[in-house]
């Protein structure tokens, strides 16, 4: 009896010791370290997404040559995040010979928004020659591209497309093709601007 008590005794020392003071020191091997501590270095969260962000490269102001067809002339055009960021304005001014030799100058005002049901942006343009007109926005790196959907007091059936590219030298390109009813576009003014 005693001898069960003493072995019941010893197991239960055996049993209330930690695991790792149970393994003796001659079975651990002696060339393992334990593991480094290594801090967790938290990825960089990448900046949220904000309506306009793939449009900064228009931001500024801009201002350089416009032609179309023979006439030539100027183009300084502005482009501004306002009413708290919920639009990006184009502001835009452009001064062409006229056909009897004196000048003409065609302003206009462009308002691009984020339709965030449908995940795309329009925009919607008014020209000092009294046409208006909204715009499907197509954005690709470092370009815009503008297909009207609509067009006010123009010609049914006229449609207008527009272009703005960021060159690799920071130049900007504008261009606006003018199609007739159920004709294919044509180029009607381009310009090559720099940043002011």
């Amino acid at each position: 009896m005693r001898t069960r008590s003493a072995r019941s005794g010893l197991l239960a020392l055996v049993l209330s010791v930690p695991a790792a003071a149970q393994i003796p020191a001659a079975s651990t091997p002696a060339a393992v370290a334990p593991a480094p501590v290594t801090a967790a270095v938290p990825a960089a969260a990448a900046p949220a997404w904000r309506p306009f962000q793939e449009l900064g490269f228009l931001v500024g102001s801009w201002s350089g040559v416009a032609e179309s067809g023979a006439r030539v002339g100027g183009r300084v055009a502005r482009f501004t995040p306002e009413f708290s960021g919920n639009y990006l304005v184009h502001r835009g001014s452009t001064i062409l010979t006229a056909d009897d030799g004196k000048e003409e100058t065609i302003d206009e005002v462009g308002y691009f928004a984020y339709d965030r049901e449908k995940r795309r942006y329009v925009a919607s343009y008014f020209f000092s020659t009294g046409i208006s007109a909204t715009f499907d926005v197509e954005v690709a790196a470092e370009s815009a591209r503008l297909v009207s959907r609509e067009m006010l007091n123009a010609e049914p059936g006229t449609k207008a497309r527009m272009l703005f590219t960021r060159k690799t030298d920071g130049e900007l390109s504008l261009s606006t093709d003018l199609a007739p009813p159920g004709g294919d576009f044509v180029p009607w003014l381009v310009s090559a601007l720099k940043k002011k």
